[in-house]
């Protein structure tokens, strides 16, 4: 028995979609997505207060180190120095656990009076 080959017609080649190119590592496609971002605010500076109340701060600061008593002041710092401060900060006596619920109590009472 003779082997009958049987092509595709004229018609069918037309609705077939072309093959892909090969793609090579400098022809590869680039998907964009949306990037969204919220704002945050970073500094603490950005609190609910007055510019007055600021230079309030500002000039208590500058007086206590004319007077050799200057400190920092965490409410005037960013958020980033506030970290650094608190990585820096050793325990007095050692008790760690202790110092974690001193702090976890003053973050408690801080929120329920709104100052964070």
């Amino acid at each position: 028995m003779p082997l009958r080959l049987r092509l595709p017609s004229t018609r069918s080649l037309h609705l077939r979609a072309p093959l892909p190119k090969p793609t090579t590592l400098a022809s590869t496609h680039h998907h964009h997505r949306a990037l969204t971002t919220s704002p945050r605010r970073a500094l603490k500076e950005d609190a609910n207060r007055t510019p007055d109340q600021l230079e309030q701060k500002k000039q208590e600061q500058l007086d206590k180190q004319k007077r050799g008593e200057g400190h920092w002041h965490e409410e005037l710092g960013s958020s980033s120095e506030g970290n650094v401060a608190a990585d820096r900060q050793e325990v007095k006596g050692g008790d760690h656990e202790e110092h974690i619920g001193k702090l976890q109590e003053e973050t408690k009472r801080k929120g329920e009076e709104g100052e964070i």
